[in-house]
């Protein structure tokens, strides 16, 4: 009879240890399932682009793939460079832009450039052609050459009427880069939320945004040493972009100065006194073109015009080396000592 109690009581057990490591097991495949995270790189935009996300393999693959094709889309369609695009030719003929999808983003921008003073202006295009920033075979140009660049720049050149965008000389050429990939990045988004995807990261070259959470946790964003290959440090993002702009981008060296992309549209020059600039917020497209503000404005000005911006944060590296940021970074950006 002892012997018999035994072997059942044995059995019991040896049930109840099958049964635990099966539930065990059954978690661990729930979990890996759940917060299995799939990646995708693709080159496009002149640069590498990579999307994260967290969940099902079969919907989070599927949902990367269209969101990297739409992000190809934009790259055709608003590339200046590109001969098929509706903006090449109205850089080089006469004919206006009537494209919905974008009338819609030069709006955003001439919105922009008029809250900034100016100093964001999408017909700075002629500028960077004279300085050898399209054909990268860079250029000093005279004052004379910079002046005369100049009276075919400003956005006030431009002209939206009845959905259509004109121009009042055929000089006069536009660059949407400084909205491009901000926009790029909120379609993407809008992709992958459509296709069950509720955990992601978008990373465009460096601009990002975080969608929802990685797992229980904040995304970890690292902000550039614009003088070095590492970090300054780092914020913790949910639902945000991190958008930047820095003199390290594209550039050239004269005579020991540094000569980047990035101009003021009044002096048509490269701008001085501000190395990178780092905004977070909701709205990839408007944190984008904020980002060269404080470059035309200064550090100081800009920083201030910025925090005016409700939940917009800043992270601004001067030409020194000193970072200024918004009052709201105080306790959430982790800076590297």
């Amino acid at each position: 009879m002892k012997i018999r109690f035994k072997m059942r009581k044995l059995k019991l057990i040896f049930i109840i240890i099958i049964v635990v490591f099966a539930g065990l097991w059954a978690i661990r495949s729930y979990n890996e399932r759940r917060f299995h995270v799939e990646k995708e790189t693709r080159f496009m935009m002149d640069t590498y682009v990579t999307i994260y996300a967290i969940g099902p393999k079969e919907i989070t693959s599927k949902a990367i793939d269209l969101a990297l094709n739409r992000i190809q889309g934009i790259d055709t369609k608003f590339n200046s460079l590109n001969p098929k695009s509706p903006i090449y030719t109205f850089n080089h003929t006469l004919e206006p832009i009537s494209d919905k999808e974008i009338i819609n983003l030069i709006q955003t921008a001439l919105k922009i450039s008029e809250e900034s003073g100016g100093a964001f202006d999408i017909s700075i295009a002629p500028l960077a052609e004279l300085w050898g920033f399209y054909s990268k075979e860079y250029y000093f140009p005279t004052s004379q050459e910079i002046k005369d660049c100049l009276a075919n720049v400003g956005y006030q050149h431009l002209l939206l009427n009845n959905g259509k965008l004109t121009k009042d000389n055929m000089a006069v050429r536009i660059d949407l880069g400084g909205v491009a990939k901000g926009y790029a990045i909120s379609e993407a988004l809008k992709v992958l939320k459509s296709n069950g995807v509720n955990s992601a990261l978008i990373d465009t070259g460096g601009d990002i945004y975080a969608l929802g959470k990685k797992g229980s946790k904040l995304w970890k964003v690292g902000i550039k040493d614009p003088r070095g290959e590492g970090t300054l440090g780092y914020v913790e993002v949910e639902d945000l972009a991190v958008m930047g702009s820095g003199d390290y981008e594209r550039f050239f060296i004269k005579d020991g100065k540094r000569y980047h992309h990035i101009f003021n549209p009044k002096t048509g020059y490269p701008t001085e006194g501000v190395q990178s600039v780092i905004l977070i917020y909701n709205d990839p497209v408007i944190a984008q073109a904020w980002t060269k503000i404080p470059f035309i404005m200064g550090p100081e000005k800009g920083l201030k015009r910025l925090e005016r911006i409700p939940n917009m944060d800043v992270i601004i590296i001067t030409e020194s080396g000193k970072t200024l940021y918004s009052s709201r970074l105080k306790h959430s950006l982790n800076l590297i000592k």
